[in-house]
């Protein structure tokens, strides 16, 4: 049975990645700063105060996985960044990671997937997109046996924020015109994600291996976010969704 570590397990991607791994025959451990809901049967959780990460000891791990995030809202994306939330990716998606990965090879991983973002690039003029790239630069630097980089675009279906469901429309209608080079960019949903991370990263081929939508594409485990009959659904969402944040205002 392998021993997985997982970071990240509350988010709204590593908490379905966890759920996926939980299927799987295997021990997980899932660190976090607060308690998990829905915790598979063969998992345990470790609550942890990350800024202490260097004192901290995990279990026996064979694969190590990265899903940690600072929540990031359409206007970050596009490069509005203050300088909090700049301080926050950089100790959050750069630095509590780096220091997980580390802290797994000492406790035996041979294997890592990491969770990063397209377009990805240590040379990025943009900040989040450089944050990322820089991390994936140290990731492959460690003597990992089998390093694994996911790079999703936009992950469709998190309904809870009216920016992410206006992201989810957006993709409905650009995603077809993506084609050739620019397919990379096209988005994928929450339901298949997860599935593909774990099949694909489960293989723990040997080298350093990116992972990009041709590739989840291929993995033919199920089919791609399409827009077929979402763009009506989506819209009742944003209504919904901003009805209802317009009755927490009141």
């Amino acid at each position: 049975m392998k021993n997985i570590l997982l970071a990240g397990a509350t988010g709204f991607l590593g908490n379905q990645i966890l759920q996926e791994l939980g299927k799987e025959d295997f021990k997980i451990t899932a660190v976090s700063r607060t308690k998990i809901k829905n915790l598979p049967e063969n998992a345990q959780e470790q609550i942890i105060d990350f800024d202490c990460l260097k004192e901290l000891n995990f279990p026996e791990t064979d694969h190590v996985y990265l899903a940690l995030g600072r929540p990031m809202y359409l206007h970050n994306l596009a490069g509005l960044i203050n300088k909090d939330l700049k301080e926050g990716l950089s100790l959050v998606d750069y630095e509590y990671q780096l220091q997980i990965a580390k802290k797994a090879l000492e406790v035996g991983a041979k294997s890592i997937t990491l969770i990063s973002a397209i377009g990805s690039s240590a040379s990025s003029i943009n900040y989040y997109l450089r944050t990322k790239g820089k991390l994936e630069e140290e990731i492959v630097k460690l003597s990992f046996n089998s390093i694994n980089i996911f790079r999703p675009g936009h992950i469709v279906g998190n309904k809870g924020r009216f920016d992410t469901i206006f992201a989810d429309l957006v993709s409905a209608i650009t995603d077809p015109f993506l084609v050739g080079p620019a397919k990379k960019f096209r988005s994928i949903s929450i339901k298949n994600l997860p599935k593909v991370v774990v099949n694909l990263s489960s293989q723990e081929k040997s080298g350093i291996n990116y992972y990009e939508f041709i590739d989840f594409k291929k993995s033919k485990i199920v089919g791609v976010w399409r827009a077929k009959l979402t763009i009506a659904a989506l819209l009742v969402d944003l209504i919904c969704c901003d009805k209802h944040q317009n009755g927490d205002r009141m």
